[in-house]
């Protein structure tokens, strides 16, 4: 199998659920660049990623991909426990994080294609944020008294892992909820999801290692940094000090000024590499 996956899209949780199936897989990383190139289109003219290819079929959409994975890896039980409640149950998830939620970052993401020229794209995103913390509530109640959505790891655990990653990034946050920082601390901890983390950082630097506990750090940012909300396009982190919050998986980067507070979160592969570079100074 082959798996056709972009840094920062929601790819990652098929990715995610290709590690917990111990498939034998490549994976092939893409710019969002080459997602109009003529040699992807060919694989799947939509232009988006996930894509997952085994002999002449090929898949699109993450949702079959999952349930491709988990079908085919018995073993690996992704669909929870035995019989068809299990597998419905894991699929009411798969359905909720796909229409509900993704769908709730579309104007946190893209707030200029969801206010029509009629809102500021600031109050669309906010808007946005709203509504994916309302629908983050109903995963917090879920999880009371369970370590993973139906009380056991599913394909389902691997989406949510995604959508919870993309609230750190795009200032929805996880502040308020009682379960999903201790639930995504849980997955960041997991063999597989690390290295599905690992392949799509890239390359390590040469350079000293985050320790395992998180670790406040001040510095200052004097070069290009960029980071990604999500599935958005790259932006820039200001010039100027920074609050940082290295841990072992990721690194927070925030900033502050009288007007504005922005903050950001990256691989602490891609932080390393711009410590390395000089562009962040510590």
């Amino acid at each position: 199998m082959k798996l056709f996956y972009m840094t920062g899209a929601g790819s990652l949780a098929s990715h995610v659920a290709l590690e917990w199936a111990g498939a034998d897989y490549e994976a092939v990383a893409l710019r969002r660049s080459e997602l109009q190139a003529p040699a992807f289109l060919g694989i799947n003219p939509m232009g988006t990623v996930p894509v997952l290819a085994d002999g002449d079929l090929r898949l699109t959409e993450s949702i079959a991909i999952l349930a491709f994975i988990a079908d085919r890896h018995p073993r690996a039980r992704l669909w929870g426990g035995d019989g068809s409640g299990a597998r419905a149950q894991t699929l009411q998830w798969l359905a909720f994080l796909n229409a509900e939620v993704h769908k709730a970052y579309g104007p946190v993401f893209y707030p200029e294609r969801h206010g029509f020229g009629l809102v500021p794209d600031t109050l669309v995103a906010d808007a946005g944020r709203e509504r994916v913390r309302e629908l983050l509530q109903r995963v917090d109640v879920q999880l009371d008294g369970r370590e993973w959505l139906t009380g056991e790891r599913t394909c389902a655990d691997a989406y949510l892992f995604v959508m919870l990653r993309w609230a750190l990034t795009t200032k929805v946050g996880l502040s308020g909820f009682r379960n999903l920082g201790t639930y995504l601390r849980r997955l960041h901890d997991d063999a597989g999801v690390r290295r599905a983390l690992s392949m799509e950082a890239g390359p390590r630097p040469v350079v000293p290692a985050s320790p395992a506990a998180a670790v406040a750090l001040v510095g200052e940012v004097v070069g290009p940094v960029e980071y990604r909300e999500g599935e958005g396009m790259a932006m820039e982190i200001r010039l100027g000090d920074v609050q940082i919050l290295a841990g072992e998986v990721d690194v927070v980067l925030t900033w502050s000024d009288e007007h504005y507070r922005g903050q950001a979160a990256m691989p602490v592969e891609n932080f390393s590499r711009y410590v390395s570079a000089g562009a962040i100074r510590l």
